[in-house]
């Protein structure tokens, strides 16, 4: 454990004291002074009393920055403004590509697949507006977020679509997936516009999330558009544009967290 995986174990959990903690942050504090110094203070009986002339100097140095902002939207809006640019996105790319998916699928396939695509979309709208918001006390487990949606829809196609071959299967494949990822990352900016004010205590995990929505986009443009019903190639070109899309984002995230 790092001290900066230390600092982020005190920020994340609901007390400072370091009795709680894991055995690697307690060895870490065993061979880090500067980590014990502080921690040693933290622990201690009392409030720590800062001198005068300290707090003087640390309000010297952060108040002519501080400026008036506006307060952050509610996270109903927030996951609005998401849920509004991705059906933006997909009727701009569907009014380009076409509706010939839409016409050849039944009923049953139809309802089932956008039924999972509108829950997960919805519920990854939610959990990136709250996560934007680092005092709203909600909690989540992300990464369990992130697979349910995809564990869905694999399930839903394997179980309503059957194997249809075609002489130019690897043509349509990387035609789809070309598309699946282009709609992503169409959609990808705009959702940095509806979440850019917020703060994330977890880069990657939200940039994973974000772009995991992105990728539903493009599975849903993709839904409409392919006529092509082959469960593999759903597997490979559709639910693997939304899974390439998820990977970039927390790649994004990584990178933002080690800046």
């Amino acid at each position: 454990m790092s001290c900066e995986d230390l600092d982020r174990l005190r920020t994340e959990s609901s007390h400072s004291r370091s009795s709680s903690w894991p055995p690697d942050a307690r060895r870490h504090l065993e061979s880090c002074a500067r980590c014990a110094q502080l921690q040693a203070l933290l622990d201690g009986p009392s409030p720590v009393d800062f001198p005068e002339a300290l707090q003087d100097r640390i309000e010297a140095a952060i108040l002519p920055a501080l400026g008036p902002v506006s307060p952050l939207p509610a996270a109903w809006r927030a996951a609005a403004a998401l849920l509004l640019c991705a059906i933006v996105v997909i009727a701009a790319a569907n009014w380009r590509l076409g509706v010939e998916g839409w016409d050849a699928r039944s009923g049953l396939q139809f309802t089932v697949d956008f039924s999972l695509l509108g829950i997960s979309g919805v519920a990854l709208s939610n959990l990136l507006a709250q996560q934007m918001m680092p005092g709203s006390g909600y909690r989540a487990a992300v990464w369990a977020w992130l697979a349910v949606p995809l564990l869905a829809l694999v399930a839903a196609v394997a179980s309503l679509y059957g194997d249809v071959w075609k002489p130019d299967y690897v043509s349509w494949a990387m035609n789809c997936l070309k598309i699946g990822t282009a709609c992503a990352a169409c959609s990808a900016p705009l959702f940095w516009l509806a979440l850019r004010r917020g703060f994330s205590l977890h880069p990657i995990a939200q940039g994973a999330a974000a772009g995991l929505l992105a990728g539903l986009v493009g599975v849903a443009v993709l839904e409409i558009y392919c006529p092509y019903l082959d469960r593999f190639h759903i597997f490979v070109s559709h639910i693997g544009a939304a899974v390439i899309a998820a990977l970039a984002g927390a790649a994004f995230g990584w990178i933002k967290d080690k800046a």
